[in-house]
């Protein structure tokens, strides 16, 4: 095995398990709509991983990391995104606290359709909240180049070791 390898897990490992915005989103979901929510939420987070792996891979994120007007656009977005998220918590705090337990199917409609909507709403907050998250893009900018040799081939390696980014995510997430 490529040592280089072994060394992107091991440092992968330790920078995924340190707690971030992905691990307060997951907590937080779980809470409000237990494991089934704790589980797309995990999956709409390793989607933007996936995201963030590829524009890699195509050379996207130079062109983010080389424009100031961008990269903020970027950040204000995701800064912008976690607020709406807080905001929003703190006020279906006192709502679902009032009614006893949280439901993701909301107040009334078709129960089915409602909870369709629910489970797709923690997908796309872990989604959302990983592509609009400058320090992914980070990352990918300028960790992983590390742990691609000058030979090897640039796009297959970068999605080799984005994909073990994504299980070790998937792991430590759904644990």
């Amino acid at each position: 095995m490529d040592p280089r390898i072994g060394a992107f897990f091991a440092l992968s490992a330790l920078l995924t398990i340190t707690p971030g915005a992905d691990m307060a989103l997951v907590t937080r979901n779980t809470l409000l709509g237990g494991r089934g929510a704790a589980f797309l939420t995990t999956v709409g987070i390793c989607m933007g991983v996936a995201v963030h792996a590829c524009l890699w891979a195509v050379g996207l994120s130079a062109i983010i990391s080389r424009s100031a007007t961008l990269y903020e656009a970027v950040k204000l977005l995701g800064a912008g995104y976690i607020i709406f998220l807080g905001v929003r918590s703190i006020m279906t705090a006192g709502k679902s606290a009032g009614a006893g337990s949280y439901s993701p199917f909301g107040a009334g409609g078709d129960k089915q359709e409602t909870a369709q909507q629910g489970q797709g709403r923690f997908m796309a907050q872990g989604l959302l909240t990983n592509v609009l998250n400058p320090k992914v893009a980070l990352f990918y900018l300028t960790f992983l180049p590390q742990f691609v040799g000058p030979g090897d081939p640039v796009i297959q390696k970068s999605l080799f070791l984005a994909g073990i980014h994504i299980a070790l995510s998937l792991v430590w997430l759904l644990t």
